[in-house]
């Protein structure tokens, strides 16, 4: 019998196939699974204030990435073990440190590196990825089939796709050297092959 719920992490710059990795994996151990956004909180006032204020565009990238630095503290200092199996979709830590590091932040992307020792660590971390290539077939998809899902970051994949690639590239670096991430490439596999991946590298005990 496991003594805790477990934690694990999912992350993936978008059209990564994370979000369809994230669904099956639930459906596949036929248990209920919370799923936490961003935020390691359930709730965390600052980071919804950033989200809102990036949103609307009112603040340049070196004031908003100091809000969400101080979402991530929050984050941290308040931070408990989940009380029922969780999965981390995506993190405020990773996607800020790879921004700032392709936007050329460096004051902002230094502090994100300082506070990941303090930042809890996960059972298992995977990052999905996939080439340009396949996330502009998805994306084409998703303009046909649900057009107002599609966001500005979804059209980087089209509009600056070296940009968007630097920023995966910093993604998974640091996944590897903070959370001993295992990188899955949803390119060419199934979806029972993503699973597969996950599985071989995580023991799910019901």
């Amino acid at each position: 019998m496991k003594e805790r719920p477990y934690y694990l992490h999912f992350e993936g710059m978008d059209l990564a196939g994370k979000t369809t990795a994230t669904q099956n994996f639930i459906k596949s151990t036929d248990s209920e699974w919370n799923i936490r956004r961003n935020s390691l909180s359930r709730e965390n006032p600052i980071h919804m204030l950033a989200d809102s204020l990036r949103k609307a565009e009112a603040y340049d990238a070196e004031v908003l990435g100091n809000l969400y630095v101080a979402a991530l503290m929050a984050d941290i200092r308040s931070f408990q073990w989940p009380d029922k199996d969780t999965i981390q979709d995506s993190t405020i830590i990773l996607r800020s440190i790879a921004f700032h590091t392709v936007r050329g932040t460096p004051r902002i992307r230094e502090v994100l590196l300082d506070l990941l020792p303090e930042h809890p660590k996960f059972d298992s971390s995977f990052v999905f990825t996939a080439s340009i290539e396949e996330r502009v077939k998805r994306l084409q998809q998703r303009m046909e089939v649900a057009p107002h899902e599609v966001s500005e970051e979804d059209l980087m994949v089209i509009k600056k796709p070296e940009k968007f690639m630097a920023m995966e590239a910093a993604l998974i670096d640091t996944s590897r050297m903070a959370f001993h991430s295992v990188i899955v490439d949803t390119s060419t596999l199934t979806p029972d092959m993503v699973i597969g991946v996950i599985n071989e590298n995580f023991h799910f005990e019901k």
